[in-house]
Formats: C-alpha cells, structure tokens, sequence
C-alpha cells in the first residue's frame, strides 16, 4: 500500500510540476488527463498505466518549457527526471508484492535501493550539467557545423560502447 501511496503522489507532483513553469489551461487539461491515467497505474498497481501517465507529464513538461520558455532550471529537470524514475520503480514494486505481507526491513531495504538510485541520478545530471556549462564555454563562437559533428562522433561513441557492453561474454573466474 505504501508503494502505491509514493505512486500516487509522485504521479501528483509529476503533473503539477509544469504548470508551475506555465499555468495555461490547456497544460491544466493535460495534467488532469496525466494524474488520471498514472494514478490508475500507481493504485491498480500497472506499470503500463504509470508509464503512460509519466509519458503525459513528460509531454506537458516539455510542452511547458516550449512554450513558457523559462531559464534554463537543472533542479526542476533532475526533480522530473527523478520522480519519472522512482514513480516507475514505486509501481513495480507494487505490482510485485500485490498481496503480499512485507515486513519493515524488507521496506527499509526498498527505500534504501530507491534513494541510492535517485542519488546517482542526481550525481549524474549535476556532473552533465557541470558538463554542458563548461562545454559551452570552450565552443564559445565555433561554428555550429562543427559543434553537430562532434556531439555526433561523441553518440556514436556511446552506442558503440553500449554495445560493446551488452553483447561482451560474460566469464566466471
């Protein structure tokens, strides 16, 4: 019940979150229709639903900031990108233990893994951050062509080492 409750309110937060950055009602719509489905799949437990209702908030934030055009807010952004992450794991959780009688330090396990996910979540969007600002200073004034190419070379790169990573074999010692 308790990853249920989390479900719900970080479904709650999710969308609510953008019309702070832009109160239209259109956005307000949106954002009803997002807690709808996602509180569906926080209380049912699905994870589609969640997904899908995650999916909405992430569309009427990003329809937020399109529009409302605000600085640029690397809390805000990590806050959405945490509360997607914890709402989906929340709702598995659920979905996984429907019925089940858990005890405290099977709870305090869950809370303990879930923090240690939204902490190197937080991590690595500070880090990227820190990488964008300095980044951008040193491609002060170079061509754009030129900025493309290498932000190109650079996701190629991580694809290649993605996959290199997945598909290496995997020996025992």
């Amino acid at each position: 019940m308790i990853a249920r409750l989390t479900g719900l309110a970080l479904m709650a937060m999710l969308a609510g979150l953008p019309l702070i950055i832009l109160p239209e009602p259109f956005l307000g719509a949106l954002a009803a229709l997002a807690l709808a489905v996602g509180a569906a799949g926080a209380l049912a437990p699905n994870v589609s639903l969640a997904t899908a209702g995650g999916t909405l908030a992430l569309i009427e934030y990003t329809l937020a900031l399109l529009l409302g055009r605000p600085d640029p807010d690397p809390l805000t952004a990590t806050i959405t990108g945490v509360g997607l992450v914890l709402l989906l794991a929340s709702v598995h959780f659920a979905s996984r233990t429907h019925g089940a009688a858990l005890g405290y330090a099977v709870l305090r396990s869950q809370a303990r893994h879930w923090l240690a996910v939204a902490a190197l979540g937080v991590v690595g969007a500070a880090v990227l951050t820190l990488g964008g600002e300095a980044l951008a200073l040193a491609l002060r004034g170079a061509a754009l062509p030129m900025v493309v190419a290498a932000s190109a070379v650079g996701a190629l790169m991580t694809v290649v080492g993605v996959i290199a990573l997945v598909t290496t074999s995997r020996r025992d010692a």
